[in-house]
């Protein structure tokens, strides 16, 4: 694992994120303190990680299934339209 500050990320993006695709995660510092990490992923885990990290787009996604299956959807431009009064 290798750690970065943010200014050296910005000198050489496309560097770091080729580290973190073909050996370990790079852990991004500000003031030394980690802000972020780039690490692998692949089309294949994607899905498994937006599940197991925001759980509850599953449920979100759940639901708006629900609602448009019963018919209790609004259109984009009906929500426009009430916004605008």
């Amino acid at each position: 694992m290798q750690f970065i500050n943010i200014r050296e990320l910005s000198r050489s993006p496309s560097k770091y994120v080729k580290e973190a695709n073909e050996n370990d995660d790079v852990v991004i510092t500000r003031n030394g303190h980690p802000v972020a990490i780039l690490t692998k992923i692949d089309e294949e885990n994607l899905e498994d990680y937006i599940i197991a990290k925001h759980y509850h787009v599953e449920k979100d996604f759940a639901g708006a299934v629900q609602e448009h299956e019963s018919g209790t959807t609004t259109t984009a431009r009906d929500l426009l339209d009430s916004m605008n009064g």
